[in-house]
Protein backbone atom coordinates (compact mmCIF):
# COMPACT_ATOMS: atom_id res chain seq x y z
CA UNK A 1 0.00 0.00 0.00
CA UNK A 2 1.51 3.32 -1.07
CA UNK A 3 1.77 6.12 1.46
CA UNK A 4 0.93 9.50 -0.05
CA UNK A 5 0.95 13.08 1.18
CA UNK A 6 1.60 16.53 -0.28
CA UNK A 7 5.23 16.51 0.82
CA UNK A 8 8.16 15.71 -1.42
CA UNK A 9 9.62 12.20 -1.33
CA UNK A 10 12.48 13.35 0.89
CA UNK A 11 10.10 15.12 3.28
CA UNK A 12 7.89 12.02 3.32
CA UNK A 13 10.89 9.93 4.28
CA UNK A 14 11.81 12.27 7.15
CA UNK A 15 8.27 12.24 8.54
CA UNK A 16 7.90 8.49 8.19
CA UNK A 17 11.18 8.02 10.05
CA UNK A 18 9.92 10.29 12.84
CA UNK A 19 6.59 8.45 13.00
CA UNK A 20 8.38 5.10 13.03
CA UNK A 21 10.62 6.23 15.91
CA UNK A 22 7.65 7.67 17.81
CA UNK A 23 5.63 4.46 17.55
CA UNK A 24 8.64 2.42 18.71
CA UNK A 25 9.08 4.74 21.69
CA UNK A 26 5.37 4.35 22.37
CA UNK A 27 5.67 0.57 22.32
CA UNK A 28 8.50 0.71 24.84
CA UNK A 29 6.38 2.75 27.30
CA UNK A 30 3.20 0.66 26.94
CA UNK A 31 3.26 -0.28 30.63
CA UNK A 32 3.72 3.31 31.84
CA UNK A 33 0.42 5.13 31.31
CA UNK A 34 1.82 8.64 31.96
CA UNK A 35 4.67 8.31 29.45
CA UNK A 36 2.40 6.47 27.05
CA UNK A 37 -0.06 9.39 26.95
CA UNK A 38 2.82 11.87 26.54
CA UNK A 39 4.09 9.85 23.57
CA UNK A 40 0.55 9.76 22.14
CA UNK A 41 0.43 13.56 22.14
CA UNK A 42 3.76 13.71 20.29
CA UNK A 43 2.61 11.09 17.78
CA UNK A 44 -0.67 12.93 17.21
CA UNK A 45 1.23 16.09 16.25
CA UNK A 46 3.44 14.12 13.83
CA UNK A 47 0.49 12.41 12.17
CA UNK A 48 -1.40 15.67 11.81
CA UNK A 49 1.59 17.39 10.20
CA UNK A 50 2.29 14.48 7.86
CA UNK A 51 -1.29 13.97 6.73
CA UNK A 52 -1.71 17.31 4.99
CA UNK A 53 -3.76 15.72 2.22
CA UNK A 54 -6.81 16.20 4.44
CA UNK A 55 -6.19 19.93 4.54
CA UNK A 56 -6.75 22.39 7.39
CA UNK A 57 -10.13 23.79 6.37
CA UNK A 58 -11.77 22.98 9.70
CA UNK A 59 -9.22 23.68 12.46
CA UNK A 60 -11.80 23.68 15.27
CA UNK A 61 -13.29 20.42 13.99
CA UNK A 62 -10.00 18.71 13.22
CA UNK A 63 -8.61 19.51 16.67
CA UNK A 64 -11.01 16.83 17.92
CA UNK A 65 -10.32 14.45 15.02
CA UNK A 66 -6.63 13.77 15.61
CA UNK A 67 -6.82 10.95 18.15
CA UNK A 68 -3.96 8.54 17.30
CA UNK A 69 -5.59 5.61 19.16
CA UNK A 70 -6.70 3.87 15.98
CA UNK A 71 -3.31 4.36 14.32
CA UNK A 72 -1.62 2.82 17.35
CA UNK A 73 -4.03 -0.13 17.44
CA UNK A 74 -3.46 -0.77 13.73
CA UNK A 75 0.32 -0.61 14.03
CA UNK A 76 0.53 -2.75 17.16
CA UNK A 77 -1.48 -5.45 15.37
CA UNK A 78 -0.01 -5.28 11.84
CA UNK A 79 3.47 -3.76 12.45
CA UNK A 80 2.84 -1.93 9.17
CA UNK A 81 2.97 1.89 9.12
CA UNK A 82 1.22 2.09 5.75
CA UNK A 83 -1.73 0.06 7.05
CA UNK A 84 -1.83 2.13 10.23
CA UNK A 85 -1.81 5.40 8.28
CA UNK A 86 -4.64 4.15 6.08
CA UNK A 87 -6.71 3.36 9.17
CA UNK A 88 -5.84 6.74 10.70
CA UNK A 89 -6.93 8.63 7.59
CA UNK A 90 -10.25 6.81 7.25
CA UNK A 91 -11.09 7.21 10.94
CA UNK A 92 -10.03 10.85 10.94
CA UNK A 93 -12.28 11.57 7.93
CA UNK A 94 -15.20 9.73 9.54
CA UNK A 95 -14.68 11.69 12.75
CA UNK A 96 -14.72 14.88 10.72
CA UNK A 97 -17.99 13.80 9.09
CA UNK A 98 -19.64 13.09 12.44
CA UNK A 99 -18.42 16.32 14.04
CA UNK A 100 -19.65 18.38 11.08
CA UNK A 101 -23.00 16.61 11.17
CA UNK A 102 -23.16 17.22 14.91
CA UNK A 103 -22.63 20.94 14.36
CA UNK A 104 -25.41 20.95 11.77
CA UNK A 105 -27.89 19.39 14.21
CA UNK A 106 -26.79 21.79 16.96
CA UNK A 107 -26.92 24.98 14.89
CA UNK A 108 -29.21 24.25 11.94
CA UNK A 109 -26.58 25.84 9.66
CA UNK A 110 -26.88 24.16 6.25
CA UNK A 111 -23.20 24.85 5.54
CA UNK A 112 -22.25 22.10 8.01
CA UNK A 113 -24.65 19.67 6.33
CA UNK A 114 -23.11 20.39 2.93
CA UNK A 115 -19.57 20.01 4.24
CA UNK A 116 -20.39 16.74 5.97
CA UNK A 117 -21.85 15.33 2.74
CA UNK A 118 -18.66 16.28 0.90
CA UNK A 119 -16.53 14.51 3.51
CA UNK A 120 -18.73 11.42 3.38
CA UNK A 121 -18.48 11.32 -0.41
CA UNK A 122 -14.69 11.55 -0.25
CA UNK A 123 -14.58 8.67 2.26
CA UNK A 124 -16.71 6.48 -0.02
CA UNK A 125 -14.50 7.31 -3.00
CA UNK A 126 -11.37 6.44 -1.04
CA UNK A 127 -12.84 3.13 0.08
CA UNK A 128 -14.04 2.23 -3.41
CA UNK A 129 -10.54 2.83 -4.76
CA UNK A 130 -8.95 0.64 -2.08
CA UNK A 131 -7.92 -2.96 -2.45
CA UNK A 132 -10.71 -5.52 -2.54
CA UNK A 133 -10.60 -6.44 1.14
CA UNK A 134 -11.55 -2.86 2.10
CA UNK A 135 -14.14 -1.98 -0.54
CA UNK A 136 -16.99 -3.56 1.42
CA UNK A 137 -16.35 -0.96 4.13
CA UNK A 138 -18.15 1.71 2.09
CA UNK A 139 -21.41 -0.23 2.49
CA UNK A 140 -20.70 -1.30 6.05
CA UNK A 141 -19.85 2.24 7.14
CA UNK A 142 -22.87 3.74 5.42
CA UNK A 143 -25.05 1.32 7.39
CA UNK A 144 -23.21 2.12 10.63
CA UNK A 145 -23.57 5.86 10.10
CA UNK A 146 -27.31 5.43 9.60
CA UNK A 147 -27.44 3.58 12.92
CA UNK A 148 -25.52 6.33 14.69
CA UNK A 149 -27.64 9.10 13.14
CA UNK A 150 -30.47 8.15 15.50
CA UNK A 151 -28.40 9.77 18.26
CA UNK A 152 -28.95 13.27 16.87
CA UNK A 153 -32.73 12.88 17.13
CA UNK A 154 -32.30 11.56 20.65
CA UNK A 155 -30.11 14.56 21.50
CA UNK A 156 -32.87 16.92 20.41
CA UNK A 157 -35.32 15.10 22.71
CA UNK A 158 -32.91 15.52 25.64
CA UNK A 159 -32.50 19.20 24.76
CA UNK A 160 -36.26 19.77 24.90
CA UNK A 161 -36.45 18.02 28.27
CA UNK A 162 -33.63 20.15 29.65
CA UNK A 163 -35.48 23.31 28.61
CA UNK A 164 -38.56 21.96 30.39
CA UNK A 165 -36.56 21.56 33.65
CA UNK A 166 -36.86 17.79 33.41
CA UNK A 167 -35.13 15.81 36.19
CA UNK A 168 -32.80 13.13 34.82
CA UNK A 169 -32.16 9.80 36.49
CA UNK A 170 -28.76 8.14 36.57
CA UNK A 171 -29.96 5.62 33.98
CA UNK A 172 -30.91 8.44 31.59
CA UNK A 173 -27.59 10.23 32.08
CA UNK A 174 -25.70 6.99 31.48
CA UNK A 175 -27.76 6.15 28.39
CA UNK A 176 -27.16 9.60 26.91
CA UNK A 177 -23.40 9.35 27.43
CA UNK A 178 -23.15 5.86 25.95
CA UNK A 179 -25.34 6.82 22.99
CA UNK A 180 -23.22 9.90 22.31
CA UNK A 181 -20.01 7.86 22.33
CA UNK A 182 -21.37 4.94 20.28
CA UNK A 183 -19.70 6.26 17.11
CA UNK A 184 -16.54 4.53 18.40
CA UNK A 185 -18.05 1.05 18.39
CA UNK A 186 -20.59 1.51 15.57
CA UNK A 187 -18.40 3.34 13.05
CA UNK A 188 -14.67 3.61 13.76
CA UNK A 189 -14.32 0.06 15.06
CA UNK A 190 -15.63 -1.21 11.71
CA UNK A 191 -12.45 0.12 10.10
CA UNK A 192 -10.29 -1.88 12.51
CA UNK A 193 -12.48 -4.93 12.02
CA UNK A 194 -11.87 -4.80 8.26
CA UNK A 195 -8.09 -4.41 8.51
CA UNK A 196 -6.76 -6.00 11.71
CA UNK A 197 -6.32 -9.77 12.10
CA UNK A 198 -6.56 -9.70 15.92
CA UNK A 199 -9.59 -7.43 16.22
CA UNK A 200 -12.70 -8.72 17.98
CA UNK A 201 -15.89 -7.13 19.31
CA UNK A 202 -14.44 -6.78 22.81
CA UNK A 203 -11.91 -4.32 21.40
CA UNK A 204 -14.86 -2.30 20.09
CA UNK A 205 -16.35 -2.30 23.60
CA UNK A 206 -13.18 -0.83 25.12
CA UNK A 207 -13.06 1.81 22.39
CA UNK A 208 -16.66 2.68 23.26
CA UNK A 209 -15.92 2.99 27.00
CA UNK A 210 -12.86 5.14 26.34
CA UNK A 211 -14.80 7.44 24.03
CA UNK A 212 -17.50 7.73 26.70
CA UNK A 213 -14.85 8.84 29.22
CA UNK A 214 -13.43 11.37 26.74
CA UNK A 215 -16.94 12.71 26.08
CA UNK A 216 -17.40 13.24 29.83
CA UNK A 217 -14.16 15.23 29.84
CA UNK A 218 -15.43 17.31 26.91
CA UNK A 219 -18.65 18.00 28.82
CA UNK A 220 -16.61 19.06 31.86
CA UNK A 221 -14.74 21.59 29.71
CA UNK A 222 -17.81 22.79 27.78
CA UNK A 223 -20.29 23.46 30.61
CA UNK A 224 -20.67 27.19 29.98
CA UNK A 225 -20.78 26.86 26.17
CA UNK A 226 -23.37 24.08 26.35
CA UNK A 227 -25.61 26.08 28.68
CA UNK A 228 -25.29 29.13 26.43
CA UNK A 229 -26.38 27.01 23.42
CA UNK A 230 -28.88 24.88 25.40
CA UNK A 231 -27.07 21.69 24.42
CA UNK A 232 -27.15 18.49 26.53
CA UNK A 233 -24.27 18.14 28.96
CA UNK A 234 -24.19 15.37 31.55
CA UNK A 235 -22.82 17.68 34.28
CA UNK A 236 -25.76 20.01 33.72
CA UNK A 237 -28.15 17.04 33.58
CA UNK A 238 -26.72 15.80 36.87
CA UNK A 239 -27.03 19.26 38.46
CA UNK A 240 -30.69 19.44 37.44
CA UNK A 241 -31.04 15.95 38.94
CA UNK A 242 -30.01 17.57 42.24
CA UNK A 243 -33.12 19.75 42.04
CA UNK A 244 -31.49 22.86 40.58
CA UNK A 245 -33.92 23.96 37.83
CA UNK A 246 -32.25 24.46 34.47
CA UNK A 247 -33.87 27.88 34.05
CA UNK A 248 -32.04 28.98 37.21
CA UNK A 249 -28.73 27.79 35.78
CA UNK A 250 -29.49 29.45 32.45
CA UNK A 251 -30.31 32.81 34.06
CA UNK A 252 -27.17 32.87 36.18
CA UNK A 253 -24.25 35.16 35.40
CA UNK A 254 -21.80 33.61 32.93
CA UNK A 255 -19.06 33.51 35.54
CA UNK A 256 -21.39 31.63 37.92
CA UNK A 257 -22.78 28.93 35.61
CA UNK A 258 -19.78 26.63 35.90
CA UNK A 259 -19.57 27.09 39.68
CA UNK A 260 -23.26 26.29 40.18
CA UNK A 261 -23.10 23.16 38.04
CA UNK A 262 -19.85 21.80 39.45
CA UNK A 263 -20.84 22.56 43.04
CA UNK A 264 -23.86 20.31 42.50
CA UNK A 265 -21.92 17.50 40.80
CA UNK A 266 -18.53 17.23 42.53
CA UNK A 267 -19.58 14.51 44.97
CA UNK A 268 -17.69 11.20 44.64
CA UNK A 269 -21.10 9.54 45.09
CA UNK A 270 -22.81 11.69 42.44
CA UNK A 271 -24.07 10.37 39.09
CA UNK A 272 -21.08 11.57 37.04
CA UNK A 273 -18.53 10.01 39.40
CA UNK A 274 -20.64 6.85 39.47
CA UNK A 275 -20.62 6.74 35.67
CA UNK A 276 -16.83 7.23 35.50
CA UNK A 277 -16.35 4.36 37.97
CA UNK A 278 -18.72 2.13 36.03
CA UNK A 279 -17.00 2.78 32.70
CA UNK A 280 -13.58 2.04 34.18
CA UNK A 281 -14.83 -1.15 35.83
CA UNK A 282 -16.50 -2.24 32.58
CA UNK A 283 -13.23 -1.76 30.72
CA UNK A 284 -11.34 -3.84 33.28
CA UNK A 285 -13.84 -6.69 33.02
CA UNK A 286 -13.51 -7.17 29.25
CA UNK A 287 -10.91 -9.56 27.86
CA UNK A 288 -9.02 -8.36 24.77
CA UNK A 289 -5.95 -9.54 22.81
CA UNK A 290 -2.65 -8.46 24.35
CA UNK A 291 -1.85 -6.30 21.32
CA UNK A 292 -4.64 -3.95 22.37
CA UNK A 293 -3.85 -3.93 26.10
CA UNK A 294 -2.87 -0.25 25.87
CA UNK A 295 -6.57 0.58 25.50
CA UNK A 296 -7.14 -0.49 29.10
CA UNK A 297 -4.25 1.71 30.27
CA UNK A 298 -6.02 4.58 28.55
CA UNK A 299 -9.29 3.72 30.31
CA UNK A 300 -7.55 4.02 33.68
CA UNK A 301 -5.81 7.22 32.66
CA UNK A 302 -9.01 8.89 31.44
CA UNK A 303 -11.00 7.78 34.49
CA UNK A 304 -8.35 8.92 36.99
CA UNK A 305 -8.01 12.28 35.26
CA UNK A 306 -11.78 12.81 35.43
CA UNK A 307 -11.92 11.88 39.10
CA UNK A 308 -9.21 14.44 39.89
CA UNK A 309 -11.09 17.13 37.97
CA UNK A 310 -14.41 16.35 39.62
CA UNK A 311 -12.96 16.18 43.15
CA UNK A 312 -10.95 19.40 42.70
CA UNK A 313 -14.03 21.42 41.72
CA UNK A 314 -14.53 22.89 45.18
CA UNK A 315 -15.89 26.39 45.54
Amino acid sequence: MKITSKFSDSENSVYLDKISKSIKDLNSTATDSLHFVEQMVSLSALLSSFDRNLGNSFPAIDENAQDPTYFIAAFFDTKNIAEALWVYRIVRSLTRYILLSDRFYETGNDRYALLSKQVRKSVNELLQSSERNAQHLSYSINYSLEQFSAFWKFEQIIKRRILENYTFSYTEIRHFNLSKSSDASLVYARVLDAKLPSFNENVGLILHYNQALLDIQDDWEDIQDDVQEDMPNIFVMAAVDNNIPYNRIKKSRQDMIRKIVLRATNSPRGPVSRLVNELQASSKSVSIPEKFAFLKFLSDRYANTLRRKISSANF
